[in-house]
C-alpha cells in the first residue's frame, strides 16, 4: 500500500479547503496556528498549520516521510520541503482540488456553530464540476477560518472519497513570513524523481 502518496495527495486537498480565495473557502483574513486533524476515508492524520492570508504552510509526519507543503493563494503551484533531505519539490494541485477555489462554490449560510471553542458559519456545499461533484458542509469562522469540513468528491468514473478537517488550539496572530518561502540551500528534486516518490503531479518548465 502507498501509504505516504496516498495521505500526501489527502493534505493537498487538505490546503484546497484552506488556501481558496476569500469569497470562496475562506483565505483567512488573520494569521493563525492550529492543529489540524484530516480524516480520509475513514484514515486520520494530525498534522499543524500556519496560515497568513494569502499563504499557508503545512507539517505532517508520516511512516515514511515528513513533507511540508506551502501553499500560495494566488497560485495552483505550490511547494513540498522533505526536511531531512533538504529538498523542495514544486507540484501542481489536481484540477479537481483547484476547482475548490472557483467562485460561486459556497451555498448559503446553514446555521450558527462553535467549533472548538470558535463561533462560526456553517455553509453548504454541493457542486458539479468537469471532474465530478463536490458535496458536504464548510464552517468558517467571522475572519475566514475553515475551521471544519465534512465533505466528498465523486469522481465521473471511480470511486467517491470522503474527507474531515478540523482545526484545534488556535492561536491567532502574525506569522513568521519565513515559514511560508523555501528554506535557503534546499536542492530541487527532479520531477521525474518527485513523481515516483510523492505520486503527485509536478512541475515541468
Amino acid at each position: 500500500m502507498r501509504a505516504a502518496p496516498t495521505a500526501l495527495l489527502l493534505l493537498a486537498a487538505a490546503l484546497s479547503i484552506g488556501g481558496a480565495r476569500a469569497e470562496t473557502l475562506g483565505d483567512a483574513r488573520v494569521g493563525f496556528s492550529a492543529e489540524r486533524v484530516l480524516v480520509f476515508d475513514g484514515h486520520s492524520y494530525v498534522g499543524r498549520i500556519w496560515s497568513m492570508p494569502g499563504a499557508q504552510r503545512h507539517e505532517q509526519e508520516l511512516p515514511a516521510v515528513k513533507p511540508v507543503f506551502i501553499l500560495h493563494a494566488d497560485s495552483a503551484v505550490g511547494d513540498i520541503l522533505l526536511p531531512d533531505l533538504h529538498t523542495a519539490v514544486e507540484f501542481v494541485l489536481p484540477r479537481a482540488l483547484a476547482a475548490l477555489g472557483k467562485p460561486g462554490l459556497l451555498g448559503t449560510p446553514a446555521g450558527k456553530e462553535t467549533i472548538n471553542g470558535i463561533p462560526t458559519t456553517k455553509y453548504q456545499v454541493d457542486k458539479k464540476i468537469p471532474e465530478g461533484r463536490l458535496a458536504g458542509s464548510l464552517w468558517l469562522s467571522a475572519d475566514g477560518i475553515p475551521m471544519k469540513c465534512d465533505g466528498s468528491f465523486t469522481p465521473n468514473k471511480g470511486k467517491a472519497s470522503t474527507v474531515h478537517w478540523e482545526l484545534r488550539h488556535v492561536e491567532i496572530g502574525k506569522q513568521n513570513a519565513a515559514l511560508f518561502e523555501v528554506p535557503a540551500g534546499f536542492g530541487k528534486l527532479p520531477p521525474e524523481a518527485a513523481a515516483a516518490l510523492l505520486g503527485l503531479r509536478v512541475r515541468t518548465h
